[in-house]
């Protein structure tokens, strides 16, 4: 499977191209979207197997398998693998992903959580609550949860926009992202996780947050399950306004890259313009030489 999905992903390299169209080469989109999908469900996976079976670890778990998904998928999704960083990244602008683009993205990382809940709640349960937010009896209430998420989210939704879309400082390198930047975005799931699990759960991810409240739905009755869903819900709301306070956030921190950004795109027009005007005298040139031409016969 792991060698098919490969094939799948990665066609070019079975492809015989020459340096400079390996390195111009675009994934397609529907490569990009299973990119998502397999991401999406391996966290979702690890995470709900984490709470399933009552693991001190949740944290270090799933910021170890967002990190591994990063580094295999980075170059050919950007590896969002969360409608939140999704979110943040289309309102970052710089046309890193379009809204038509961001939308598929999000709808396939919604698809693989609900998808991968389905093993999640066939495996063995040995936690009294697997829900999400605050549970019962807990003495934080969802507006709580909602701020600490929405300040978790925020975080690694900023440090996604700061290392792996824009050049590492320093100079040239070989390689368009910092070599740790999947280790730095995986740390924000590890401090989120640790900071915040007691109060909201971590999740730090609409996905993920889905993924945890379709198995508790297989798994516990009916009214926890509505509870469950509602702060799916409102936690996202909070989530996603997370990701849009870093993108501004962003926007006014990294304000050179919006500026360098400007530049290319003026020089451009430029470089534009004058091949229009040279097109264009080459054809009136070409038109008049053949007036010419005929005046002359």
């Amino acid at each position: 499977v792991a060698v098919a999905l490969y094939r799948v992903l990665r066609p070019e390299d079975y492809l015989d191209l020459d340096t400079a169209a390996l390195d111009n080469y675009q994934p397609s989109l529907s490569a990009k979207l299973l990119s998502e999908f397999l991401g999406v469900f391996m966290l979702v996976l690890t995470v709900g197997l984490n709470l399933v079976n009552g693991s001190p670890a949740t944290a270090w778990s799933a910021a170890a398998a967002l990190m591994c998904m990063i580094y295999c998928l980075g170059n050919i999704s950007g590896a969002h693998l969360n409608p939140a960083v999704t979110m943040a990244v289309v309102a970052s602008g710089r046309k890193l992903c379009h809204h038509s683009e961001g939308v598929a993205y999000a709808s396939t990382q919604l698809l693989a959580a609900q998808s991968r809940a389905l093993f999640i709640a066939a495996g063995p349960k040995k936690a009294d609550y697997i829900g999400l937010g605050p549970g019962p009896g807990s003495d934080y209430t969802l507006t709580q949860a909602g701020l600490v998420e929405l300040s978790a989210t925020l975080l690694l939704a900023y440090v996604v926009l700061s290392c792996a879309t824009v050049p590492p400082a320093g100079g040239d390198t070989k390689t368009k992202n910092s070599f740790y930047f999947a280790l730095a975005i995986g740390s924000c799931v590890t401090v989120g996780g640790f900071a915040i699990g007691a109060v909201s759960g971590g999740e730090l991810n609409p996905a993920v947050a889905l993924g945890i409240t379709a198995a508790s739905g297989m798994q516990h009755p009916a009214d926890t399950v509505d509870h469950s869903f509602s702060n799916f819900v409102r936690l996202g709301i909070w989530e996603m306004t997370g990701a849009f306070v870093a993108a501004a956030f962003f926007k006014i921190s990294h304000s050179k890259v919006y500026l360098d950004l400007q530049a290319e795109e003026s020089k451009d027009a430029g470089c534009q313009v004058i091949r229009t005007y040279d097109f264009g005298l080459a054809r009136l040139h070409k038109v008049s030489g053949q007036k010419m031409s005929l005046e002359y016969a």
